[in-house]
């Protein structure tokens, strides 16, 4: 590993944007209380913030790509951190949607640009390390901001507790500036719609990009909404609730640098991934069972195989772009 600094800094950058990204949906409890609203109403707040990841993901691949993945961190930062910031001020569920969707779009500029910068660091043939330690990083976020953010909504109030989320920000953005070193600017990029064309109907690229949507869909329905589930539909308390809610990225933590080894060495990454993906979903499904057991093992067999397949779909992604 080359530059330990700037290897922490983005660690941390990725850890930060993990905590906002699950800092609302661990109060959603409390939220749906002071804002008088159902989970039709969080499901809206959720669903426009994954349309916000979900729509900036290539404008975000483009931006790095003309501008330096540094460049496009520091903005993805920026509009985490002011989001967060105001989302502590929102006082109708329309705000709180509109401000989700830049936070999203906001997050849109941390993967793939995070992914591509850290693995400038690490030596030819252990990239997958680096991938595994970053995508460790979000979980280790996650559990901070699902489980950590939910005891403290109690404590301070979900506007408190979500601003500092934006606060915790502002501070990875500073870090971000001042400890990674400047990347040559790319200047003018000139794509053809053909080119791009080609890209996106990639057969290969098609399967990874399904792969990994149906892991992000297992992975967002358990851990947006169990501290939710577990609270108003199986009345557990909050720190249990808070507990099990970060199951999921414990797991997922605990095999992401594990994984990136095993990416290192698999002969057939596709058919693991696919694999992966397939058991991301049965682990949903445990979660049917309404039993605070079933919820418990849905965490741990969700956060196992999302983790896993996360690592293998960049990887694959980047291999096949020859990134």
């Amino acid at each position: 590993m080359e530059n330990r600094k700037a290897i922490a800094t983005l660690i941390t950058v990725q850890l930060v944007s993990a905590i906002n990204w699950y800092s609302v949906s661990s109060v959603f409890s409390l939220i749906a209380a002071d804002l008088h609203q159902n989970v039709s109403g969080l499901g809206l707040v959720t669903a426009t913030f994954v349309l916000g990841v979900a729509a900036l993901q290539l404008p975000a691949g483009l931006y790095a790509a003309k501008y330096g993945p540094k460049r496009a961190l520091t903005l993805g930062m920026i509009l985490i951190s002011v989001s967060s910031i105001l989302l502590g001020l929102a006082d109708q569920v329309i705000f709180l949607t509109v401000l989700r969707f830049v936070e999203g779009a906001g997050e849109a500029f941390i993967f793939g640009p995070g992914v591509i910068l850290i693995m400038r660091y690490f030596k030819k043939g252990s990239e997958g390390l680096g991938i595994g330690l970053f995508g460790g990083a979000f979980d280790l976020g996650g559990i901070v901001g699902i489980s950590g953010w939910a005891v403290l909504g109690e404590v301070v109030g979900w506007r408190v507790s979500v601003v500092t989320g934006g606060v915790l920000a502002l501070g990875a953005f500073a870090m971000l500036v001042l400890m990674v070193p400047k990347a040559p600017v790319v200047g003018s990029l000139s794509i053809r719609f053909s080119e791009l064309k080609g890209i996106i109907l990639n057969k290969s690229l098609l399967i990874v990009s399904a792969g990994l949507i149906v892991s992000q869909v297992a992975f967002g329905i358990n851990s947006y909404f169990m501290v939710y589930y577990l609270e108003e539909s199986l009345r557990t308390g909050v720190y249990i609730a808070g507990a099990i809610g970060g199951l999921t990225l414990v797991a997922s933590i605990v095999v992401a640098p594990l994984v990136g080894r095993a990416f290192d060495r698999s002969p057939s990454p596709k058919m693991t991934l696919i694999a992966l993906c397939f058991a991301a979903a049965g682990g949903v499904a445990i979660a049917a069972v309404n039993s605070v057991y079933a919820a418990l093992i849905s965490g741990l067999v969700v956060g196992v195989a999302t983790g896993g397949a996360y690592v293998f779909g960049v990887g694959i992604g980047r291999a096949i772009g020859g990134a």
